[in-house]
């Protein structure tokens, strides 16, 4: 009696790779597959194969899976192949070998990779575990793992990191376990991340589950508060302002429900303001991970600040407000900026004052810009950086601070930095103050700091009669308030007509314009002339009457 035979009727997926160009030979041998049979909760039905295809195969190049048994003599079993890279359950048995492998073909041939030795047991893949719980009290997770026939033969391997943690840090990666694991030493009021993948028995590993996420119990803050002052000028006392940054995690150690701030006024007065995280006042700001009391450090000797959460209350840090004043400005500091980084390093003058605590570096964006940070740094350093985004055509005046042993704040060195330069806007105003024969005086308000765009080199006033032109360039000092200048060498009773503009390493702004006409000399000697009686007879009244 003959025995019927099965015939696999395939349908035919293309698998078409991108590429810039059709390869003018047969393709290059696809990588080893790899196999893995993808289990459920209650079965593992198919096994999944992947392959690297070469990246120079065309767009001409199919792919397909090939596979047939080892055990020849079972008819039942057939080898087949396949365009979507899966072997479904009936064309294998468990407990079974398998050989595999990947053939390429295009328009110009064919080719196959090497062939891969599977055991269709021992390519089980179980699903990722599943969290259950965390204890209360402790930070031990548990987790349930999914091995079928086998619920107590897996091993796992979990990988646990902080919320401050970059990656996850191979040290904190445990094997070993089966369905539960604790921290360690855990950082307290820290948020952590775990995940988990096992293996059943000799399957293949899982993938990694899910992210699952608990906090560790909360501690007392450690370290202080990092207080500063926030001036829109320098040490100018009325428009200086409290500002500190949040803790750090590690510092925290839970969340920081409060400040307790005590302000000590110059005239013995104290004042206890207690700054909620959670409820918002008009006393208080809290703006891109800084806080700013909305008082003013006019008339302010000291601050204290300190961090609470709900265990207990940090260490309270000190800050002694300077007097107006009370600074120098030595031009020691230099710097480099770009959109991305600025750093700032210094020399020390000679005969600098050896009580030196640390060093206090700050930047600030040109008013109204909130831009602010600032570093301490150890006395011993020379040079500090910063991260972040810098603007373009934007003032940032960065300073220099010494704080000095007993606290006491001096301002040292200032400077003015820019991470891109553009050309300047044009001055607010331009007039004429005071007019003679021969020259004039000439006043003009700066360019402001949000405008200027770049460092103003100098501004360039230019005098133009008839056919002629002259330019003078004229210092930027002072940078603020009504500048002056003095045109010399004009000709009596003639019209000019006068510019100014200002200049920085990206060139020369607009130009703003006015005329003037110069006085003639007659003029001058009609008004001397008309003084001498006025002054006689003002001498002659006052003699008579003393008479």
């Amino acid at each position: 009696m003959a025995t019927p035979t099965r015939r696999w009727l395939l349908p035919v997926l293309l698998v078409i790779l991108p590429s810039g160009y059709p390869s003018s030979g047969p393709p290059a041998p696809p990588s080893e597959p790899e196999c893995y049979r993808p289990c459920s909760s209650h079965s593992c039905s198919v096994i999944r194969c992947v392959w690297t295809p070469d990246p120079e195969s065309d767009r001409s190049t199919n792919y397909s899976l090939h596979w047939e048994p080892t055990n020849t003599d079972d008819d039942s079993i057939k080898g087949g192949r396949s365009y979507d890279g899966l072997i479904h359950r009936e064309n294998f048995r468990s407990h079974g070998e398998l050989r595999v492998w990947v053939q390429a073909q295009n328009q110009n041939g064919s080719v196959k990779s090497q062939e891969a030795l599977i055991d269709t047991e021992a390519i089980k893949k179980p699903p990722p575990p599943l969290f259950l719980s965390n204890h209360q009290g402790s930070l031990e997770v548990t987790w349930s793992v999914a091995c079928v026939l086998q619920p107590s033969e897996g091993t796992c391997e979990v990988r646990y990191r902080a919320e401050d943690d970059q990656g996850w840090p191979q040290a904190q990666y445990e094997d070993g376990l089966h369905n539960s694991f604790e921290v360690p030493e855990p950082r307290p009021g820290s948020e952590y991340e775990f995940q988990v993948h096992c293996a059943c028995a000799s399957s293949l590993v899982s993938d990694w589950s899910e992210i699952y996420r608990i906090r560790s119990a909360e501690a007392a803050p450690v370290g202080e508060v990092d207080v500063w002052m926030d001036c829109v000028t320098p040490f100018s006392s009325f428009d200086c302002f409290l500002t500190w940054k949040n803790l750090s995690t590690s510092e925290a150690r839970g969340i920081i429900l409060g400040y307790e701030v005590t302000v000590s006024y110059r005239n013995g007065t104290v004042k206890h303001i207690n700054v909620s995280t959670v409820d918002p006042s008009s006393e208080w700001v809290y703006d891109e991970m800084k806080w700013y009391l909305t008082l003013s450090l006019k008339h302010v000797s000291s601050v204290y600040v300190s961090a609470y959460n709900s265990v207990g209350t940090g260490n309270a840090s000190h800050l002694v407000v300077p007097e107006p004043g009370e600074h120098t400005d030595d031009q020691i500091i230099d710097l480099q900026m770009t959109e991305e980084n600025l750093t700032v390093s210094w020399t020390l003058p000679p005969h600098f004052p050896g009580n030196v605590k640390h060093y206090v570096v700050q930047y600030r964006e040109c008013w109204p810009g909130r831009g602010l940070d600032w570093i301490k740094v150890d006395k011993s350093r020379r040079t500090v950086s910063f991260k972040g985004v810098f603007k373009k055509y934007t003032s940032y005046q960065v300073s220099l601070f010494v704080v000095s042993d007993s606290n006491q704040i001096r301002l040292i060195s200032t400077a003015v930095a820019y991470s891109v330069q553009g050309v300047p806007s044009a001055v607010p105003s331009f007039n004429v103050s005071v007019l003679a024969a021969t020259d004039a005086t000439l006043f003009w308000e700066p360019v402001s700091c949000s405008k200027r765009n770049g460092k103003i080199l100098h501004y360039q006033i230019g005098v133009e009669h008839a056919e002629s032109q002259t330019v003078y360039n004229v210092s930027v000092t002072p940078h603020h308030g009504t500048m002056t200048y003095k045109l010399p060498g004009l000709s009596p009773g003639r019209k000019y007509k006068v510019w100014i503009r200002a200049v920085t390493a990206a060139g020369p702004g607009p130009n703003v314009t006015t005329t003037l006409k110069t006085k003639h000399v007659e003029d001058l000697g009609h008004l001397s002339h008309t003084l001498v009686p006025v002054g006689f007879l003002f001498i002659t009244i006052i003699f008579v009457a003393l008479w």
